[in-house]
């Protein structure tokens, strides 16, 4: 049987897979319905909706940023249902070339229908 680490680093892995391919649907699927978001320029984004539709304007622009979030720790909650995720990221360029990169913390919530994330807190720690 699947680690809560395993499943959790498999979501991650799943809405980097749905960023790569422009998919707000897949992207959804990691996000529980309280969702918030503080992304690396400090902006806060409060809802799960208003995430969403910022990445299908992204998706929509063919020079846009590709992000992938990497996770360096996972660890589950021994009292309550959740999980920290402690990881780096980066934003390239269509070329490829990294035009942003910084450090990430997530929260994780374990539900009824699988680990969700309930919030992210992105910095911004280099641009190119």
């Amino acid at each position: 049987m699947p680690t809560s680490e395993s499943l959790i680093r498999t979501a991650r892995e799943r809405s980097n897979r749905g960023i790569a391919e422009r998919s707000a649907n897949i992207v959804a699927e990691s996000l529980d319905t309280d969702f918030v978001v503080i992304v690396g320029d400090g902006t806060l984004i409060p809802t799960r909706d208003a995430y969403l539709d910022a990445y299908r304007s992204q998706f929509a622009d063919p020079s846009r940023l590709r992000y992938v979030r990497t996770p360096d720790i996972i660890e589950v909650s021994s009292s309550h249902p959740l999980a920290s995720e402690q990881g780096h990221w980066t934003a390239t360029l269509p070329d490829g070339t990294i035009s942003y990169s910084g450090t990430y913390s997530a929260i994780w919530r374990r539900t009824p229908s699988g680990w969700k994330l309930r919030s992210e807190l992105f910095v911004t720690l280099t641009q190119a």
